[in-house]
């Protein structure tokens, strides 16, 4: 999958893998230990076959600046595919097998801009910075470029972007700051249209389906659902025992899915959502992006670095979820299904890793 030839090398993938889950130093703000959930995480069938390898592209480097943020890759049809490189957005065609850069911020004197998140939808492609900063630009042939900033916090990094079409029907982005707050901008007038205040640093922000409910996670061990209009809390989602950094929505609108910290995704059902219905867990690291595919049926985990994890959820209810893990090595810059029919699946690997070759 990688080229990595292993046959030439002291250790086999085997044995590097079990080195590389033992040594791998997963990063947590809590202190409870992990083995107070463990009851909680379901056994999958992990005999999925859902996707099939296609290719590797090693010469088409991606990258992250913040550990914690991965969430820098975006399919916007079958055809285009978003990622960042160092001050850069490049547009990847699988047809061509060719990258181009579609926004470069050393040319809008925003060279000291580092991208920590990214998102592209419905012809728009949004960046955010470290120090608040966001830069916008239309898909559609517009060259226009636009800068601003949503916030003067010094901690105001952004730390997730999501595009969607808000209640009244505008292209919003909702934004997800460390200085405690969740905001809603029109993208036709790059005018913050709602700022939400929380208690904590908002790692990510998905409007439901309904364009009703606001899903809101941070640094905090409970999931905030709040009303998308006025703010106001609606119920709080608990069972995680650490911070989380992803959330996302079935396309239904019934599920809601979880990532934290505490290694593990949990699925509510909007029908009582007093608890999770499941749980699953990763193997190295936190879970760091969650993505529903357009019908629904799967929904891609991914962790920090090395697995990508894809449940399918047409399973009768109390049935074993099937899995499929994706298995590789680097640290994971992003992932996205292709919108539709979820025909391919991409996976943006930033890391630079060299398996060991002896002393």
């Amino acid at each position: 999958m990688q080229g990595i030839e292993w046959a030439n090398l002291p250790d086999s993938r085997a044995g590097f893998r079990k080195t590389r889950i033992k040594e791998y130093a997963t990063y947590r703000n809590e202190t409870e230990p992990l083995d107070s959930i463990k009851k909680d995480i379901e056994p999958v069938r992990a005999d999925g076959r859902f996707y099939d390898f296609r290719y590797t592209r090693l010469k088409e480097k991606c990258s992250i600046v913040h550990f914690q943020l991965r969430n820098l890759l975006w399919a916007t049809s079958k055809h285009d595919i978003f990622y960042t490189y160092g001050p850069a957005v490049k547009l990847w065609c699988p047809i061509t097998k060719g990258s181009r850069t579609v926004l470069n911020l050393s040319q809008h004197d925003l060279s000291g801009t580092k991208i920590s998140t990214m998102a592209a939808k419905d012809n728009f492609l949004i960046v955010g910075g470290y120090g608040g900063e966001y830069v916008c630009r239309r898909l559609d042939g517009d060259p226009m470029v636009h800068t601003g900033s949503v916030t003067v916090d010094p901690s105001g990094i952004t730390n997730h972007l999501d595009i969607a079409r808000s209640r009244s029907g505008a292209k919003s982005a909702y934004i997800s700051s460390n200085d405690e707050r969740a905001r809603i901008m029109d993208l036709s007038t790059l005018r913050i249209t709602s700022t939400f205040k929380f208690d904590w640093p908002v790692n990510c922000t998905t409007l439901s389906p309904d364009k009703r409910i606001l899903c809101v996670v941070g640094d905090d061990r409970n999931t905030a659902l709040i009303d998308s209009e006025s703010g106001d809390l609606l119920t709080t989602l608990k069972g995680h025992i650490d911070f989380s950094f992803a959330c996302a929505w079935s396309p239904c609108g019934r599920f809601i899915a979880t990532g934290n910290q505490d290694l593990s995704t949990r699925l509510y059902d909007t029908r009582n959502l007093s608890k999770s219905i499941s749980t699953f867990g990763a193997k190295l690291g936190a879970v760091r992006s969650l993505h529903f595919s357009d019908d629904g049926r799967y929904l891609a985990m991914a962790e920090p670095a090395d697995f990508v994890h894809l449940f399918d959820l047409n399973c009768p209810d109390g049935s074993t979820h099937q899995s499929q893990v994706i298995d590789f090595f680097g640290e994971i810059a992003g992932v996205s299904f292709t919108p539709g029919d979820a025909c391919a699946l991409y996976i943006g690997n930033a890391g630079r890793l060299s398996p060991p070759r002896g002393g």
